[in-house]
């Protein structure tokens, strides 16, 4: 093993830097298009379903419907895909490198390309199915770690193995694909390299492997549990650092928040690296032992990987990477950066933390001071009121007249704009913010874009109101439609929303929970008094297609209750409360408390 594994690595360091080059570049951007190929069907599919939110209780529906299997079967078609392209580069390049040829990154692509294009033109479908199941076996692990990050899968996922049939079930499937994996392992080889049939690799890959596969099989699972020790172990000693960082710079009351924000961050990046490194490695193991086995086959000597020293990747090359990359990753991820993606925003849910008109315990009430503070405390989406000036321009305000925040017995709708920028709204709140002013609406959207989504509550001004519409056209003039979401008292001020543009989501505040009001077209989901909350009513909405937002959520026992219920959205004074409750992790809390102890 330590002879093929030394091999192994000449052959990998022999066309390294183009190999980086290739698979960081083809991921991103491959992965960017998906991802977005992704988000569009599945908001298709939705829309074709009558839904708005895929949750638990709607899922199973959803996913037995016409459009859905359509859309599951075209989303998986492109990713078996560019799973060839991406095998077939791999496999070229490391053949060139057994004859000491390196192939540049677009060189790869090419080659994956053409590799793709001949299995098809010999109709060796059976091959897409092996590469499938090959890289779901080595990326398992990354896999699942990447769906306990996804929500409702991760609920799923808990549920499903908590009963013995399903863990039965998998244990079934992991063998059956073991049983194809193994005799399969050198036929992409054969097709893409000797051009062969399917049927003609699998016997040249069963010849290759006959009477090692005990020698075969246990190099290339300690190849990947190896990786799966060292993502753990890398994870661990990053997790120190930050926590180091935390303690030192990061204020307390943020420091569990920041902690868990930052060991996201680093397990995405992470888990990317190590896909990367876990296809590299056994696609170049599995080459290596391709080799050696066809010599040893015909009898004939080992072949010969030693390549000698390999160039190091020189600084200008170094530069050119930084540069595709940025490029490369700015580009695609354009798209979602803006304009949002399933994983981000609230289709797919996940439990997502609301500051109540900002942070309002923070900071002054509807002010861009309390958004900023919201920002800092990391909360998902920011809940603001608003209403018309007499010139008619949309600004911040929750109160009937403004004499609680700015000591002046008026309505905002019967002053105008000049006239409030004279009125300090945050003395009231402390001297720290005396001279703060009531913000526009628009003002607000320039500061939250691409910061924090918006939740923007319409008050009820009469049906006769043109402030709907006006709201929806500042959404559309930023292009903050997917960060937005609008919620009235009003329904009719819904209904005219929708009727303008059906892709904006709308909620709707109830102070209690009478009727089938989780059936109107009109809303996408319920927001209500977080008392009202109870499992019959999630329930119900869940089926429906709408997701349930609770407000006012204070104190921690009810956050917790909420938490058990799997309320989707929680609207809180505290946003930092809300995430050290509803994301508590307690390793997260020990490494803190530890890291306070050494550190003082």
């Amino acid at each position: 093993m330590k002879t093929l594994t030394k091999e192994t690595y000449q052959m990998i360091k022999l066309n390294l830097k183009n190999l980086l080059i290739f698979e960081v570049v083809y991921r991103l951007i491959t992965g960017s298009v998906f991802l977005q190929a992704v988000n569009y069907g599945l908001r298709f599919s939705l829309r074709m379903a009558g839904y708005s939110y895929l949750t638990m209780g709607n899922l199973g529906h959803f996913l037995i419907k016409p459009w859905t299997i359509l859309v599951i079967l075209g989303i998986t078609l492109v990713g078996l895909l560019l799973m060839m392209i991406e095998a077939g580069g791999l496999i070229a390049a490391y053949s060139s490198a057994a004859y000491s040829l390196r192939l540049s990154p677009v060189d790869i692509l090419l080659e994956g390309v053409g590799n793709l294009v001949d299995e098809i033109k010999k109709r060796n479908v059976k091959l897409f199915g092996v590469v499938f199941i090959e890289i779901v076996l080595i990326n398992s692990y990354y896999l699942y770690r990447i769906l306990s990050h996804v929500k409702p899968l991760d609920f799923m996922m808990k549920t499903m193995l908590g009963e013995g049939w399903v863990r039965v079930l998998l244990l079934v499937v992991a063998i059956v694909f073991i049983v194809i994996a193994i005799p399969s392992t050198f036929a992409p080889h054969g097709c893409m390299i000797e051009r062969k049939s399917f049927r003609d690799s699998m016997n040249l890959s069963r010849d290759l492997l006959a009477g090692r596969r005990k020698l075969a099989v246990p190099q290339f699972v300690l190849y990947q549990v190896f990786l799966v020790l060292g993502l753990i172990g890398c994870y661990l000693l990053c997790m120190v650092f930050a926590g180091v960082f935390v303690v030192t710079f990061v204020d307390k009351a943020l420091e569990f928040a920041f902690l868990m924000e930052a060991g996201a961050r680093i397990e995405w990046a992470l888990l990317f690296i190590a896909s990367i490194v876990s296809g590299v490695v056994y696609f170049a193991s599995v080459t290596v032992w391709y080799y050696q086995m066809h010599n040893r086959v015909r009898h004939e000597a080992r072949w010969d990987f030693n390549y000698g020293q390999d160039r190091a990747l020189s600084r200008k090359n170094g530069v050119i990477v930084v540069a595709v990359l940025g490029i490369a990753s700015g580009v695609c991820l354009f798209d979602t950066a803006y304009n949002g993606n399933i994983f981000t925003k609230a289709v797919v849910v996940e439990t997502e933390i609301t500051a109540h008109r900002g942070s309002s315990k923070t900071a002054p009430e509807n002010t861009l001071e309390a958004l900023a503070a919201a920002v800092e405390e990391m909360a998902d989406r920011v809940e603001i009121d608003v209403q018309e000036t007499a010139d008619g321009l949309v600004v911040l305000s929750h109160d009937s007249t403004l004499k609680r925040t700015a000591g002046v017995n008026k309505r905002t709708a019967d002053l105008t704009y000049d006239e409030l920028l004279h009125l300090d709204v945050g003395s009231w709140f402390s001297k720290e913010f005396e001279g703060t002013r009531i913000p526009t609406l628009e003002a607000v959207m320039d500061y939250a874009k691409g910061k924090i989504d918006l939740n923007i509550e319409i008050k009820n001004l009469g049906n006769a109101s043109g402030l709907p519409e006006k709201v929806l056209e500042l959404v559309n003039d930023h292009e903050m439609q997917e960060q937005c979401v609008i919620t009235s008292t009003n329904l009719n001020y819904l209904r005219r929303i929708k009727e303008l543009q059906p892709e904006i989501r709308t909620g709707y505040i109830l102070s209690a929970a009478y009727g089938e009001y989780y059936n109107n077209e009109d809303i996408d989901f319920i927001s209500i008094r977080s008392n009202f909350v109870t499992e019959s009513m999630m329930e119900k909405c869940h089926e429906a297609g709408k997701t349930v937002h609770a407000w006012t959520v204070n104190s921690k026992d009810e956050m917790e209750r909420l938490r058990v219920l799997g309320v989707d959205n929680v609207i809180t004074d505290y946003p930092v409360r809300a995430r050290e409750v509803l994301y508590r992790e307690d390793v997260t809390e020990s490494l803190l408390e530890y890291l306070r102890v050494l550190l003082k």
